[in-house]
């Protein structure tokens, strides 16, 4: 970087003062994290998260094995609400926290790569306002915690690749490893990734010798060891493969699209097409130009590059035969490029201050477009569907879930004291999924016709929906309210 007498007033300014910089931004994280984080009712996703959290520590271990994810995310969630309650603000704030936290990794890991404060800084920047990082920092699922473990590893191997005999590196890059693969089963590619990092920095001109060091092998069997326990689980849920049916396979838009949802938070085939495909690319122009102008000993410019995409690419390649991929299990990839886009500006900057500081302008003002949409998206409203049930509710009334996607949110407002019921009348779901949390809890409802009278009321979604339609012919619709895409009528029997 030029040096400090031509560098700009405000440069300096953060140079010497970088540590209230620091503050400011997680203090900023905080403040757009937080503005929409009650908007949104809890949807279907993260009532499931709370139905299974609110289990007893075994019993999480146990329902995780007939989902689809690993446990340790819901074991934390579990603990968390013990300590500060099940309310909205109380469930989402664990992932509100765990958005910080990845802020300030993140500042800390391009500290320690580019060994410039204003490089942090300008990181820890577009980590703030990333609107994908954002979205996933309001949402009781595992996406946001994951990419704490997985920076944690990266600081870990960052470490021992400048020493490698650095032991508190080791010990972070197992936990870090060993806590993800616990979170998702992604880890497992980004742990591909850090070994094709580590086998290439073997082969340069001053080669890196930790693929020969026994450290770094034992550091990986240590994590492999401690995720040992859950393997014959991770089997069975492979094999039964329950719960990605919803997944679509992948094209050669994916990727694009990809990119776009991280900068943006939206669908990107709306806008004029020479962009749609010329942001993207000229973001990863600005990642092979970070990788070209790295002339570091440990390229950990090529590390951040492999963490970033190469998972995201594989997940790609893979979904064109069986789909496995969804933008939000890639919150860390979108970090990965914040990260990669805050290096790509500092070396522009070494060359022309100008023309980096209107790229830098540029990708903030893309992101604060896309914290709009975010903040425009939080639009369930569950949460006001339920209160008028609770409100209206008569002792003896029927409460009904016409679906499985609204059964574990509206359970979640439920406060009637009423068993909720699940109606599957187009067929039980087989109990592994998510499922899994309710197939031995006598809520199924075979046939609407097996209830004798009363008053009953069905909450679904909003539209034609086909539990709507394939009513008794004795009942009466009494009231209906609906909000958002979520809907309940209320009948009585005749």
């Amino acid at each position: 970087m030029a040096s400090t007498k031509q560098k700009s007033k405000l440069l300096s300014f953060l140079d010497k003062n970088w540590a209230v910089a620091l503050i400011l931004l997680l203090i900023s994280s905080l403040l757009v994290r937080s503005i929409s984080l009650l908007k949104s009712s809890i949807w279907h996703d993260e009532g499931f998260s709370l139905m299974l959290a609110s289990r007893s520590p075994l019993d999480i271990w146990l329902g995780s094995a007939r989902d689809v994810h690993p446990p340790l995310y819901y074991e934390i969630l579990h603990f968390w609400t013990e300590i500060f309650g099940n309310s909205v603000l109380s469930v989402r704030s664990l992932s509100l926290v765990a958005g910080i936290v990845v802020v300030w990794l993140g500042y800390q890991i391009a500290f320690m790569i580019s060994k410039k404060r204003n490089v942090a800084l300008l990181a820890g920047l577009l980590l703030s306002l990333n609107p994908f990082l954002i979205r996933y920092s309001q949402e009781v699922r595992m996406y946001g915690i994951l990419g704490v473990f997985l920076l944690i590893a990266i600081i870990g191997l960052i470490k021992v690749s400048k020493d490698s005999k650095d032991w508190f590196g080791y010990v972070l890059y197992v936990i870090g490893v060993s806590a993800g693969l616990y979170t998702h089963y992604f880890t497992a590619m980004v742990v591909i990734a850090f070994w094709i990092y580590i086998v290439s920095i073997y082969f340069i001109k001053n080669k890196i010798m930790l693929i020969t060091n026994w450290r770094w092998w034992l550091a990986n069997i240590l994590a492999l060891l401690i995720f040992l326990p859950w393997v014959p689980s991770m089997i069975a849920q492979f094999t039964r493969a329950q719960g990605l049916g919803w997944l679509s396979k992948t094209s050669i838009r994916t990727l694009n699209d990809t990119v776009w949802q991280f900068i943006t938070f939206t669908d990107a085939r709306q806008i004029l097409i020479l962009i749609y495909w010329l942001v993207p690319i000229l973001i990863l122009g600005l990642v092979a130009y970070v990788c070209i102008k790295d002339r570091s000993k440990e390229k950990f410019s090529r590390l951040l590059a492999l963490f970033t995409f190469l998972p995201l690419i594989m997940a790609i390649l893979i979904s064109f035969i069986r789909p496995v991929f969804h933008e939000r299990y890639f919150v860390f990839s979108a970090i990965g490029l914040c990260l990669m886009m805050a290096l790509a500006i500092y070396y522009i900057f070494l060359n022309n201050k100008y023309f980096a500081i209107s790229i830098a302008l540029i990708i903030v003002l893309i992101q604060l477009v896309g914290i709009r949409n975010v903040y425009a998206q939080s639009n369930h409203q569950m949460s006001r569907v339920m209160e008028f049930i609770n409100q209206n509710y008569q002792t003896g009334d029927k409460i009904i879930s016409g679906e499985l996607y609204v059964y574990f949110d509206g359970s979640y407002y439920n406060k009637t004291g009423s068993n909720f019921l699940l109606y599957t009348g187009n067929g039980r779901p087989n109990g592994y999924g998510e499922s899994g949390l309710i197939y031995d809890k006598n809520v199924y409802l075979d046939n609407l016709r097996n209830i004798p009278g009363g008053r009953v009321w069905i909450l679904g979604k909003t539209g034609d929906q086909s539990y709507y339609k394939n009513l008794p012919s004795n009942w009466k619709l009494i009231e209906t309210t609906s909000a958002g895409y979520s809907e309940a009528r209320l009948y009585q029997i005749q």
